[in-house]
């Protein structure tokens, strides 16, 4: 009976030793990178042979609302109707110096598109000007932006004394499917927005100013955290805690460059991009949030409304546990101070957004900073992140079989 005894502890002893190395050798920010990149490669795969029939343009989601095919570039699929955002993300790869309302057989509906350049940009520099890889471009340029922002995760998982693993949290927000599946700028947007973050903990303002301003030139969203840095230093110089310094260029080059692209904009269409949107985008705090969720439980049998209070729920839960978890959180005071604004953004919506379905795709700003938050508390995240991944395996499901 003892040697019994003694030979199950071993086992268990052996088990544990086992558990502990496989922990050790995966604590590597290039771990949850690696996850991400077969996770979204999955999921681009799943897409383009089940849904797009193996046509990446189907991505784009033209519509001949807005594209005339008999201008635009050979080989994009035309949908009949008003086709989708991304139609003119791709417009504006095509050649991003060119601003005009129509170019390429393609008339931008709005212009505030022409302020969310920088996916554009880069999806322009990745095919090298050839409009026939533009929506390869552009998949690709989301997927690699995908994997940068697991990895910048994985470092502040590591900044937190947490497993690297757990940067797959930050990577791993639902909505960023709707946006690979659509060539929408989310994913990229997030990835500058936390290389910012990730670039001024390392004491870089210089770089973390030059990356948010690549952030707000891909959606204007991500001004939060610019607003948060500007308000956290106006506070500090008033205090007589610190002079004005390089500091200051991680708030102050990326609002230089938001200010600067508005105005190109206004040269070019007469009007200031921002004020081309704001009334649409914009409400009352709250009240589109609760009229949402009313009218959504009010319809609870369909699958929509289902899918809809479901991804709610999960979004309300981090977001709400960050908030608690935010006095203890050992983020920097600026991190915090942009969670708060996205907050009152996103509380802020429109109701076109509020009741829309796109997997809250306009709230990346808020589950970002909340799962940031939420990684350098001391809370343990397994409740939060299961939800996480339930939703994004539905979401993932889903996406598959309906474009």
């Amino acid at each position: 009976m003892v040697v019994s005894e003694r030979s199950a502890h071993t086992h268990a002893g052996a088990r544990g030793r086992r558990m502990a190395s496989l922990v050790s050798r995966t604590d590597r920010v290039g771990v949850p990178a690696a996850v991400a990149a077969v996770a979204g490669t999955l999921f681009v795969l799943a897409r383009l042979l089940v849904v797009a029939r193996g046509d990446l343009s189907r991505f784009v989601m033209a519509g001949r609302d807005f594209v005339n095919p008999a201008g635009a570039p050979a080989g994009l699929h035309v949908f009949a109707g008003t086709g989708y955002d991304g139609q003119f993300y791709y417009r504006l790869a095509l050649d991003p110096a060119d601003l005009h309302k129509t170019a390429f057989g393609i008339t931008l509906d709005a212009g505030f598109r022409i302020e969310r350049i920088g996916m554009s940009v880069l999806a322009w520099l990745a095919s090298g000007g050839q409009h026939q890889l533009v929506p390869d471009a552009l998949v690709a340029v989301n997927l690699a932006a995908l994997v940068v922002l697991a990895w910048l995760g994985g470092v502040i998982a590591r900044d937190a004394g947490r497993h690297a693993g757990w940067g797959l949290l930050v990577a791993g927000y639902w909505g960023f499917l709707f946006s690979i599946g659509r060539d929408l700028p989310e994913v990229v947007a997030s990835c500058f927005l936390v290389g910012g973050l990730v670039a001024l903990r390392r004491h870089r303002p210089v770089l973390a100013g030059i990356v948010l301003s690549c952030a707000v030139l891909t959606l204007e969203t991500t001004l939060d955290i610019v607003i948060a840095l500007g308000l956290v230093a106006v506070v500090q110089i008033l205090r007589r805690r610190r002079r004005p310094g390089t500091f200051d260029l991680a708030w102050v080059l990326p609002g230089l460059a938001f200010v600067g692209w508005e105005l190109t904009g206004w040269a070019v269409t007469g009007i200031l991009p921002m004020r081309a949107d704001t009334g649409d985008n914009l409400a009352v705090p709250a009240v589109n949030m609760v009229g949402a969720v009313v009218h959504y439980l009010t319809r609870i049998s369909s699958p929509t409304s289902l899918l809809w209070l479901g991804e709610f729920f999960v979004l309300a839960v981090v977001t709400l546990y960050a908030a608690w978890s935010l006095p203890r959180s050992r983020v920097p005071v600026w991190e915090k101070a942009g969670w708060a604004v996205a907050v009152l953004v996103a509380l802020s919506l429109a109701r076109g957004i509020w009741y829309g379905h796109a997997d809250f795709r306009a709230f990346e700003d808020v589950y970002v900073l909340s799962s940031v938050v939420l990684i350098g508390s001391r809370h343990r995240l397994w409740l939060p992140a299961a939800l996480v991944a339930v939703a994004w395996v539905v979401t993932f499901a889903h996406h598959v079989v309906d474009l």
